[in-house]
């Protein structure tokens, strides 16, 4: 009997152990910082903070509450009453990375990006086509965005061979609970992907549709300044004819049969804006795709002739010091350079050349994408930059090629590339100085979540990350 007795006395311990071992991962959950509830404080307190590219590094508590940056304090300073401390002691914290021009998709996050996809022969015409349009949650490419110390791609169209490619959408790593491709998305159109390559078939392209834009907008110009004009005569003439003295009483005027009334008409549906129309008018970004230097001759001997000009980022390959030239002097139109962070060589020779160091020393902003628009190719990026900074890029123009830059010409500078006040809180730890060549990622958190951890004592990973 007692032997029974302590049986199930010992049955209902391990019973109870085995509910605690269940319950405690969903318990430790929700006592984590990475899953604060709205409303809540986190202090994340590590050995060096950067805030954007440019700023020295130096001891700090990131201060986050729901999702986004309330402070940079000091080392010593004391954190928010309530707030909830986590212990990054020797990371060095930096802005999320943000990468402006990135095919990764469901098609073809495994190939080249679209930024190299460009086509001789099919300059057509997808204005209409937007880059959320090829996102499907279902692939598990969006869950390991956040392994790459990237948290913001502005991701262009699957094809995006055409003269007019696409706009581009901005989008962010999936945090898990996403169920529409909308929830990753911070800016649905953020430019217009345009492209250039030479031949007659580019240069009628052209003027079939950025020529009849322009057109278009002239025509409208003309037909506001003749209504214009119009109202003006008519305004000038009842003036006239009231400021006349009258010549006698007037008859009244009769009055005329009541009307019926007007059926109701249904309001007209809001016309959608013409993007291609809205660069040529200020209202969007543009983007313009040229890589050789015969198709950058035959894009401006084209982009010349027309009657009025947009300013543009200017998406290209490396470049001879004579090219570099030529586009320095068009910084009117050219506000900044997209580029892989490698040499160039000047053609017939064994002279290698930095283009991205000619176009930083004359003030021209520059940033930089992944030589491979994978997963593992945006993982790469701080070993490409680090031979950059060794072959005459400063630091601080490395890391803002991979922050703030990239940040500024998606027009999302005050969410992302930055640790500012008010912006989301995106940002990536790791081990060392990331442009040593030799860092290791150690976590990213996006909108304060943690998306990825490598914990160097275990080997052990979290998130979506897979080796």
């Amino acid at each position: 009997m007692r032997l029974k007795m302590y049986q199930d006395q010992d049955n209902r311990q391990r019973g109870r152990a085995r509910i605690a071992r269940l319950l405690l991962p969903a318990l430790l959950a929700v006592l984590s910082p990475t899953a604060a509830a709205a409303g809540d404080v986190v202090a994340y307190r590590a050995g060096k903070i950067i805030r954007s590219a440019g700023e020295a590094a130096a001891p700090g508590v990131l201060i986050v509450r729901d999702g986004k940056i309330e402070d940079v304090l000091a080392a010593g300073a004391k954190t928010p009453e309530g707030a909830k401390v986590v212990e990054l002691p020797g990371a060095v914290v930096l802005p999320g990375l943000v990468n402006p021009l990135s095919g990764i998709s469901q098609v073809n996050f495994t190939s080249g990006p679209g930024r190299a996809s460009q086509s001789n022969s099919s300059p057509t015409d997808g204005r209409k086509a937007v880059g959320l349009s090829s996102l499907n949650l279902k692939h598990e490419v969006y869950r390991r965005l956040g392994r790459t110390g990237y948290t913001t791609f502005a991701v262009v169209p699957n094809d995006t061979r055409g003269l007019i490619a696409g706009q581009a959408s901005v989008i962010r790593p999936a945090l898990g609970k996403e169920k529409e491709p909308g929830e990753l998305v911070l800016e649905k159109s953020a430019y217009l992907l345009l492209g250039f390559s030479s031949g007659k078939t580019w240069y009628d392209a052209g003027l079939r549709y950025l020529k009849k834009a322009v057109d278009d907008i002239l025509k409208e110009k003309a037909a506001k300044k003749k209504a214009e004009e119009a109202a003006r005569k008519k305004a000038e003439e009842a003036k006239k004819k009231a400021s006349q003295p009258s010549t006698g009483e007037k008859k009244p005027a009769p009055v005329p049969p009541a009307a019926k009334p007007a059926a109701a008409k249904p309001p007209a549906k809001p016309k959608v804006p013409d993007p291609l129309v809205q660069v040529f008018k200020g209202e969007k970004k543009a983007f313009v795709r040229v890589k050789s230097p015969a198709a950058l001759a035959h894009f401006f001997a084209f982009f010349d002739k027309l009657p009025i000009k947009f300013q543009f980022v200017l998406v290209t390959g490396p470049q001879p010091p004579e090219i570099v030239e030529m586009l320095i002097e068009r910084r009117k139109q050219i506000t900044a350079v997209i580029l892989e962070p490698r040499m160039g060589r000047i053609p017939e020779t064994s002279i290698y050349v930095n283009t991205a160091r000619l176009f930083l020393r004359s003030g021209m902003p520059v940033a930089f994408v992944p030589l491979r628009d994978t997963i593992d190719g945006h993982r790469e990026i701080f070993f490409q930059l680090a031979a950059m900074v060794k072959s005459g890029v400063l630091p601080h123009e490395a890391l803002a090629g991979v922050t703030s830059v990239p940040a500024d010409v998606v027009g999302l500078g005050a969410k992302v590339g930055s640790l500012k006040k008010g912006g989301l809180a995106n940002f990536a730890c790791y081990d060392r100085d990331p442009l040593s060549g030799a860092a290791r990622l150690l976590s990213v958190y996006v909108e304060g979540r943690k998306v990825f951890e490598d914990d160097p004592s275990t080997g052990k990973l979290s998130g979506e990350a897979i080796r």
